[in-house]
Parts: C-alpha cells; sequence; structure tokens
C-alpha cells in the first residue's frame, strides 16, 4: 500500500536541505563524487584499495596529477586530480563520457549558430553553462567542421533533367579586406522527374550580374545539368542573357507577380484604381480562357485612357509571362511566379537576421549552405512537390489544346486574342 505522505515528508526534507546549499558547495559535492567514481574504477582495475596489501596484484598507484583544464558541468567548473600508476597509464571512463558530452555541446553550438543565434548569445549560453574564458571566434571554430560537408553537397552531381528550375537572388553583407559589401547570393531550386524538388546549388557574386549568372549556370552545367522544360525567374537582363547562352533554345517563364509590380510603375498612382484589379484578373486566372479574357479587358482599358506607355510594355511582355499557359493546369500556381523559391529566401533572412554582417565569405556560404542541404534532404525525402513527372510533362506539351474564345465581340485580330497553337499577338487597334 503506497504512502503518500510520507512521501511528500520526505521530499519537503530533501527541499529544506538542498535549500541550505550554495551553489559552491553543489560545485564541491559534485567533484567528491566524481573523485569517488574515479577512484572505485581504479580499485576495479588494480583490484585492491588504497593501502590494501593483495598477493597476486599486478601493478600500484604512484600518487596524482591534476587535470590541465577544470572539468566543465552545468553547475560550473570541477577541479579534478587523476591517479597515475607505477607502470602505464589510466584514463577515467566518466571523463571520457564527459568529453563526450563536450562534442555534443559543439554540435549543439554549430546548430545554434546554424539557427541564427548570434555570438553575443552564445557567450551568454556559455556563462549560464559556466564556461568561461571562450574567444570570440569559437563558434566559427566549432563551425568549420560542416565546412566539408557543405562542399561536397554543393559539388554533387544533378540530374540532367528537370521540370521546372527556379532562379533568384538575395543580398546579405559580407566583411571583406576591412569593407562591408553586399554580396548577392544566386540559388537555384529544380523539380525532379520523380516530382520531388531539390536545392541545385547556391553561388556568391558581387552582384547580380551577366558574369555571376553564367559563372552559375556553368557550374550547374558542369555538374550535369542539361536540360529544364521552364526556367521560372524574375526579368533580369543578365539571367535572362546567360540562360540563353548556357541552354538555348529552352523556354524561360517570367515571374508573373513581379510582372505585376513592374506594370505599376507605369502609370501614376492614380491609375491604380483601374489599374490593380485588371492585373489582379490576369495574375490570378485558372484558366487559358479567362486568362484571354482578363488580358484584352486589360488592353481595352488602357486603350480607352491613352496609356501608349502602359499597352507598349504590355506588347513586349505577353509572350513572357504565359508560356506557363502550355503546361499542365495543375502546376500553374507554382511555375507562373517564383513565389517557391521567395519562401526559401525568407527563411534565409530569418536566420540571417542575428548575424547582419558575415565576418567572410566562408561564413556566409557555411550558414547558407547548410541550411540549404537541410531542406534539399527534407524535400528529397518528403511529400512530391507535383505530382506529375517530366515525361506526362513532355507528352502534354505534344498535344495541341484547342483554344476557343468565349468572350462576345472580341477580334481575333487584337492584342488579347493569343491561342495557344502559337500565334502572336498583333498590334492593338
Amino acid at each position: 500500500m503506497t504512502q503518500p505522505k510520507r512521501k511528500k515528508d520526505e521530499r519537503a526534507k530533501l527541499v529544506k536541505l538542498f535549500r541550505t546549499l550554495s551553489p559552491g558547495d553543489f560545485v564541491e559535492v559534485l567533484g567528491y563524487s566524481i573523485h569517488s567514481i574515479i577512484e572505485t574504477e581504479l580499485s576495479a582495475i588494480l583490484g585492491a584499495e588504497p593501502y590494501q596489501r593483495v598477493d597476486d596484484r599486478k601493478n600500484y598507484r604512484n600518487g596524482y596529477r591534476e587535470r590541465k583544464e577544470p572539468l566543465n558541468t552545468g553547475l560550473g567548473p570541477v577541479n579534478l586530480i587523476i591517479p597515475k600508476l607505477r607502470s602505464g597509464s589510466f584514463y577515467p571512463s566518466i571523463l571520457v563520457h564527459y568529453q563526450r558530452v563536450d562534442r555534443a555541446l559543439i554540435s549543439i553550438i554549430s546548430e545554434a549558430y546554424f539557427a541564427g543565434v548570434s555570438t553575443r548569445k552564445m557567450n551568454k549560453l556559455f556563462a549560464d553553462l559556466g564556461i568561461s574564458n571562450i574567444d570570440r571566434s569559437f563558434v566559427s571554430r566549432c563551425a568549420a567542421q560542416i565546412d566539408e560537408e557543405v562542399e561536397i553537397w554543393k559539388n554533387r552531381p544533378l540530374d540532367q533533367r528537370y521540370a521546372y528550375i527556379w532562379l533568384d537572388a538575395i543580398y546579405t553583407k559580407i566583411r571583406i579586406e576591412g569593407k562591408v559589401n553586399s554580396v548577392a547570393v544566386l540559388i537555384a531550386i529544380g523539380l525532379r522527374e520523380d516530382g520531388h524538388r531539390d536545392v541545385l546549388g547556391l553561388h556568391l557574386g558581387n552582384r547580380e550580374s551577366y558574369y555571376n549568372w553564367k559563372d552559375f549556370l556553368q557550374s550547374l552545367k558542369a555538374r550535369g545539368l542539361q536540360r529544364s522544360e521552364l526556367w521560372i525567374s524574375d526579368e533580369h537582363d543578365g539571367l535572362i542573357k546567360s540562360i540563353e547562352e548556357c541552354f538555348p533554345g529552352q523556354q524561360r517563364q517570367r515571374c508573373i507577380v513581379h510582372w505585376m509590380r513592374n506594370a505599376q510603375s507605369k502609370v501614376s498612382k492614380m491609375d491604380l484604381l483601374w489599374l490593380l484589379p485588371l492585373l489582379k484578373d490576369v495574375v490570378g486566372s485558372r484558366t487559358k480562357e479567362s486568362f484571354q479574357l482578363a488580358w484584352s479587358e486589360l488592353n481595352r482599358a488602357a486603350h480607352a485612357r491613352g496609356k501608349d506607355r502602359l499597352l507598349d510594355w504590355l506588347d513586349e511582355s505577353y509572350h513572357e509571362i504565359s508560356v506557363y499557359l502550355d503546361f499542365p493546369l495543375a502546376h500553374w500556381s507554382k511555375i507562373k511566379c517564383t513565389n517557391s523559391l521567395e519562401r526559401l529566401n525568407e527563411e534565409l533572412r530569418r536566420r540571417e537576421k542575428c548575424i547582419r554582417i558575415f565576418p567572410d565569405e566562408m561564413s556566409c556560404l557555411r550558414l547558407f549552405g547548410v541550411i540549404l542541404q537541410g531542406y534539399s534532404e527534407d524535400w528529397i525525402c518528403g511529400k512530391l512537390y507535383l505530382a506529375e513527372p517530366v515525361e506526362r510533362i513532355k507528352e502534354t506539351l505534344k498535344k495541341p489544346i484547342p483554344f476557343e474564345a468565349t468572350c462576345d465581340g472580341l477580334d481575333p485580330c487584337s492584342v488579347g486574342y493569343a491561342s495557344s497553337t502559337g500565334l502572336q499577338p498583333v498590334a492593338r487597334r
């Protein structure tokens, strides 16, 4: 039969006893306990207690030596002495266990560093753990063990074909030669044939220029990439030119969300009252017919208000934003914009927020590389991003999709009428 009252009284006595002890007393008790464990282990090895005479013993104690560094524990540093032997050496197994704890702590520090915890907060963590005399570069040295793994991941072979590839860049600050520079981090993610996403790689450049994009795409090509059914990116001259040179003849979709933002700069703020709803109708179209109707209405509204600058820009950008219409309908929400990559960029921003300025390029590659590597592994082993593989996409592209205009009075020669058969939109009326 249990006796809860008796257990409660015993617990109260223990609490009262511990309240009378100071923090230094806890450290002293812990040190005495560890020393007792060490002596007990040595006695078991020798087969004799201290000063005990045993006939068949083969070795003897030979004094003590001080441990060079205190043992760092959660209660604080503990100074220990290690027994010595006349022949051979002895090292307590409990200290080997603490060495494993130290290695685990280093791993935790690395993980915390990758999670965006600043060095200042790290030092506070060290103080709470009773660890002192930690220099400012300790966290970076702990994280450096990941460099080799990240380098292997960055240079791994790629598949020859991907269904879709999204390209984008974010900017971060890195201290180079004593100056803080804004550096572009170029990132590419791709949809594999099995329907899973994968982070293809990253590249640092002094800016988002043609040469940096070309170097990045050339590195992807050198790792085995040959073709993507569709490249999705923002409108950047250097990026477009590098895709055309490195992967000629392959289709590219301009991010339609960025396109909508760019369209707003072509008119005054007063014109946004009528323009924004029409742009949203184009971007939010769920069928090919609704896209063509929304496009036609946008052109008619702009023509009626005499917005020639906007109309010229719409004529030039139509073929860049309408490529996704020839792909499976279920994929449209993913491939008509770079939102898939923007979400990843937000996560990188969140992690680098505490760091603000990277001390060098290697630290930037280390942090971004390990985050992207983690996402890559999770995506490959996780659920499908898009169900239809490349083969079904190519089959869809081979089959002509008939388009029938459903709006009354729509002139097939007007700007808004561009069928899936590849007809070019002609000049507006």
